[in-house]
């Protein structure tokens, strides 16, 4: 979607002149930047709930360091997003790239509701393109007094969105993509999960991989400064600035009208995402937090309002610097992978080091943007040359490992965000290895520095390796081979395997274009 409205800018720019002399700039691209900010605070002055007090204990317990336990599962995820609503006493910041308003969304927002009648603070930042939530849903949602909702970089509501990107594309194509989901400012979620429901695999035919942690500890506060960074920021708008239209709904009247919603579209999704196993395990103590020393990394704000090649990339260069300097190995998973020449080499010259360097990506079936997959094509040979491991999701993985019924065409994709450099340092967070990560977009992670920690998840990694990926292989005469190991005898397949025509076409197309720096 966003490459082909930027291509179509692109092709019709000339037109920008024309609408430019018509309208001039101002009718068609204002945004209220300058808004006033009001505010919302908790009903209760404390800084610290009950909740945070008993968190501070554990880990004051473990030295300082920061602890988190895993999220792997969807329905885990969101039943850990809705408990740590219900458990909010104070204050609860959320930031995201998108928010739809499905089943997902009216669940969150249904409980969000419930925690400002309770006397908690909400702030709820979100990116402003690809939410499909509308102006007037999140004003509604903001019209209780202790919600505030903005919008980070919105289009402006004077004009279609391809006419933003047409008179205002150097503003409107840096996005912020940072993720966070902080409560009482002592317990939080990182990684890579949106607020919709393909990223809890509630009623969608593909199943979207993602993963994220729960947080706790002093690296929580990091991430608050991080959220208050972005939130404050002169780019972070009031939804009700850009509506007028629900400002004069009772917020009793939104609650009912969620609660609704919620109960006919969401019956049976809370109870079996709040009462999951997996999170009774947690609060019995059964599945413990793994104890590390941790940083958050942001991206400045300010990255997205200069020209691309002069904007810091601070959570990027940090990422790139510890594989500049590893010492055993490297293993990158992420969903979209486009190294371009200055990745691939940064990854090669560590092979040359005698690095053990492992990249995990989707395949061209099981990519959701076979697009962007172009811009990685180019790469692969050069890449396996050097000695680079590279492993692509097997889309119908979940058919042939019989988690899904055969002939339901149940679609895999990862979506994960995530890097262990040597046997000690994690990265977790919203980064993707791709230049609109990289350069354009601003970003947001955690390192952590454990042993304990690294190891876990490289045991997890090398498990799931085996069922649900290929592992390409480069042939002498310089053609690859996708190879499947969780059988008997290894499948083989010499073409992109379970990719259609259309998405080849698509991904070949992209390698023709000078859009790479745009993927």
């Amino acid at each position: 979607m966003r490459l082909t409205i930027q291509l179509a800018c692109k092709v019709v720019a000339g037109m920008g002149f024309l609408l430019l002399a018509t309208f001039g700039p101002g009718a068609c691209t204002y945004v209220p930047f300058d808004a006033p900010r009001n505010e919302v605070e908790p009903e209760r002055p404390s800084l610290r709930s009950n909740v945070s007090h008993r968190i501070d204990r554990d880990v004051a317990r473990a030295g300082g360091r920061s602890g988190f336990i895993p999220l792997l599962d969807g329905n885990d995820a969101l039943g850990a997003r809705l408990s740590m609503i219900e458990a909010a006493e104070q204050r609860i910041d959320i930031q995201s790239f998108l928010i739809k308003p499905d089943k997902a969304g009216s669940l969150v927002s249904l409980a969000l509701l419930d925690a400002a009648e309770r006397g908690v603070a909400v702030r709820l930042l979100v990116d402003d393109v690809f939410s499909t939530a509308s102006d007037e849903q999140l004003a509604l949602l903001a019209s209780s007094p202790r919600i505030d909702v903005r919008l980070f970089n919105p289009l402006s509501r004077r004009s279609p969105a391809a006419m933003n990107y047409l008179l205002d594309f150097g503003r409107v194509n840096r996005r912020m993509h940072n993720k966070a989901f902080i409560v009482d400012r002592s317990m939080a979620i990182v990684g890579g999960r949106n607020i919709a429901d393909e990223y809890f695999r509630i009623d969608t035919e593909t199943e979207f991989s993602d993963f994220d942690v729960f947080v706790a500890g002093p690296v929580v506060s990091e991430m608050d400064e991080a959220f208050e960074l972005y939130w404050n920021d002169r780019w972070s708008v009031p939804v009700k600035a850009l509506t007028r239209r629900g400002d004069g709904a009772a917020p009793a009247e939104v609650k009912r009208a969620l609660k609704i919603h919620a109960e006919t579209a969401a019956a049976g999704i809370y109870q079996q995402a709040v009462g999951s196993s997996y999170l009774e395990r947690i609060r019995s103590g059964r599945v413990a937090a793994k104890f590390g020393h941790a940083h958050a990394v942001t991206d400045d704000p300010s990255k997205l309002k200069v020209p691309v090649r002069e904007g810091e990339r601070l959570l990027a260069e940090m990422l790139f610097g510890q594989i500049a300097t590893a010492r055993s190995q490297v293993t990158i998973l992420t969903p979209y992978f486009v190294p371009e020449d200055w990745g691939a080499n940064l990854l090669i010259d560590a092979t040359r080091r005698g690095v053990r360097v492992r990249v995990v990506t989707n395949s061209l079936a099981a990519t959701n943007h076979p697009y962007v997959h172009g811009g990685y094509m180019r790469h692969r040979a050069d890449l396996l040359a050097a000695g680079v491991e590279l492993y692509e999701v097997r889309a119908d993985a979940p058919e042939v490992l019989g988690v899904a019924p055969p002939g339901e065409g149940v679609h895999l994709t990862m979506h994960t965000k995530l890097a262990i450099i040597d046997d000690r340092t994690s990265f977790i967070g919203s980064l993707n290895f791709d230049p609109r990560s990289i350069k354009l977009n601003s970003e947001f992670g955690v390192f952590v520095d454990s042993r304990e920690i690294a190891s876990a998840f490289l045991r997890e990694i090398d498990e799931d390796l085996r069922k649900y990926t290929f592992k390409l292989r480069l042939e002498p005469n310089g053609g690859l081979l996708w190879v499947y190991q969780n059988r008997d005898l290894p499948e083989v397949f010499a073409q992109e395997p379970g990719a259609g025509l259309v998405r080849k076409a698509t991904a070949r197309l992209t390698t023709f274009l000078p859009v790479e720096g745009q993927l």
